[in-house]
């Protein structure tokens, strides 16, 4: 007989058989549909710059229906910061089975530069995670760009010589282009440089195609190269350049760093009183056009600075106070290369004698060796002798109204006699030959006047009647209406009836001086006046002859 108690064990046990089977087929169950879940995750591109953005894409899937699928799990600060776009689900029907697959779209913002190997990301499906892993992401800086095909380098580099200028001191800003091989664009890179705001900026020759050993590397380098001087104290910040590489499809920009230059004042130690604000380096020297000339006639006396500054922003020396002189306000004339300047005075010499320019100083401050300094030029003897006018010796006691009222009187009959020339002529001319006739004896006239001191002028109005009469006089000549010319029509109407060329330089010399009389500081004398009037008179005379 057997025991109830048996039984029981065997119960028991074949409970335990049953539970374990059933426990065996689920996990069969489960890993079989597990090995059909795929889970994927896919950055790009894989080399990007600091300031590009890359693109993570995960994805799960399988061949059998999947459901109560998780969001990823995953955390890339500090070196990305992500951005969800998009999620997405695409239904499939596999071996009668609806199976669905779900994609992630993510954008990566780089928060540093480096190779950065990226953590795993986990998935949760019905309870089992999965995990992908997106490897890892190259983030350049924003000068650097590596092109993959090639393996070739490219970089860009700015710098300036000097951080700390003082105001108005020339600093030289470089900008680099660097390769180490050349990749096929679209077309030729493009550079393109700040505005340089606060500066006033010299272009200098640009350097192609030279060679620079960097990091042990060799690059070819292309370089352009700035000038700039700053025109404001304190802190200026020089934007970035930036270079275009045209790729095909996938454009790149690389961009340098900004630079700030910290702009210094001049010291005031050792400061000349005559110092107008040139900064660095200039040479001074004068000349004249003649050196021995009658009193009261002008010359030209000419200033050239030459220097590495700012030569548009030197300024005249003032030579106003010359003993001997009468000095008018100068002109200036731009030198051919860019770094020199021209300054003409019209120059008077008031008495007669061995007379002197003496030396004329120009101060500026010498960034390079950092203190003033004064450049001058050497004295000009000057000699002048008195005018074959003056002919009355100063002891003289003879009455000066006297010559006067006699010099009057034989101007005036001159005058009248004029008139009744002017008169029989108009009997005897056709009309087209009477009216030039009347313009010449008009101008006659009043040169005359003028020369007889009867009309009473200022500087201004005498210099503009003697231009007027002249200018008038060279019209009728080509039969025109009156009307201003200019120096380049004066020298024309001149070379088309074949006037000499030394009545030429004494017509544009007569002009020049009638136009500097009209800005004269003090009223012109009677001798000035009658020495340009006889000056007038005797060329058109000349004039009348040819």
């Amino acid at each position: 007989m057997l025991k109830i108690g048996n039984i029981h064990i065997i119960l028991t046990k074949s409970l335990y058989s049953i539970i374990t089977l059933s426990i065996s087929l689920i996990l069969f169950s489960l890993d079989v549909e597990c090995k059909d879940i795929e889970v994927t995750a896919v950055v790009s591109p894989r080399y990007i710059q600091y300031n590009e953005k890359a693109t993570l894409e995960l994805k799960i899937s399988g061949k059998t229906q999947i459901n109560h699928i998780g969001t990823p799990q995953f955390n890339f600060l500090p070196n990305f910061i992500t951005v969800p776009l998009e999620s997405n689900t695409t239904p499939r029907l596999i071996d009668d089975k609806v199976a669905v697959s779900m994609a992630w779209v993510y954008e990566l913002i780089p928060q540093k530069t480096g190779e950065i190997v990226l953590p795993d990301i986990s998935f949760l499906y019905q309870g089992i995670p999965y995990i992908a892993n997106p490897g890892k992401i190259i983030v350049g800086a924003t000068d650097t760009y590596h092109n993959i095909s090639t393996g070739g380098v490219h970089k860009v580099v700015a710098e300036v010589d000097n951080q700390k200028p003082y105001i108005s001191e020339g600093i030289e800003y470089r900008f680099r282009y660097l390769y180490t091989t050349v990749i096929p664009t679209v077309k030729p890179p493009t550079p393109s440089l700040p505005n340089f705001n606060g500066f006033v900026v010299e272009k200098l020759n640009d350097e192609k195609n030279t060679t620079a050993n960097v990091g042990g590397k060799t690059f070819y380098v292309q370089e352009y190269v700035r000038r700039l001087y700053p025109q404001k104290i304190g802190k200026i910040l020089i934007e970035s350049s930036e270079l275009k590489l045209h790729l095909k499809g996938n454009p790149k920009t690389l961009k340098t760093k900004a630079i700030p230059i910290n702009v210094q004042p001049l010291p005031e130690i050792g400061k000349p009183t005559n110092f107008s604000g040139a900064v660095g380096n200039f040479t001074i020297s004068a000349h004249v056009d003649r050196n021995r000339l009658v009193v009261r006639n002008a010359f030209t006396l000419s200033l050239n600075i030459k220097g590495n500054g700012i030569i548009d922003n030197v300024t005249p020396p003032n030579i106003s106070s010359i003993k001997g002189f009468r000095i008018n306000p100068p002109s200036h004339v731009k030198g051919d290369t860019g770094n020199s300047i021209q300054f003409n005075y019209v120059v008077i010499p008031l008495e007669a004698g061995r007379l002197q320019i003496h030396a004329i100083t120009l101060s500026f401050y010498n960034p390079t060796i950092k203190t003033y300094q004064t450049a001058k030029t050497k004295p000009i003897p000057i000699t002048v002798i008195p005018n074959s006018l003056d002919g009355i010796e100063p002891e003289s006691s003879f009455p000066t109204w006297i010559l006067w009222s006699l010099l009057i009187l034989l101007v005036c009959a001159v005058i009248f006699a004029g008139f009744l020339l002017y008169r029989s002529k108009l009997n005897r001319r056709s009309s087209d030959a009477d009216n030039i006739s009347s313009h010449t004896q008009a101008d006659s006239v009043a040169l005359d006047s003028l020369d007889s001191g009867t009309i009473d002028m200022n500087s201004t109005a005498f210099g503009e009647e003697l231009t007027r009469i002249l200018h008038q006089y060279l019209c009728n000549m080509i039969d025109e209406p009156y009307r201003k010319l200019t120096i380049a029509e004066v020298q024309a109407i001149c070379n088309n009836v074949k006037v000499s060329q030394t009545i030429i330089d004494e017509i544009e010399e007569i002009l020049t001086k009638c136009d500097f009389h009209r800005f004269a500081p003090v009223p012109l004398s009677n001798e000035e006046r009658r020495n340009l009037a006889t000056r007038l008179n005797t060329v058109t005379q000349h004039l009348e002859t040819t």
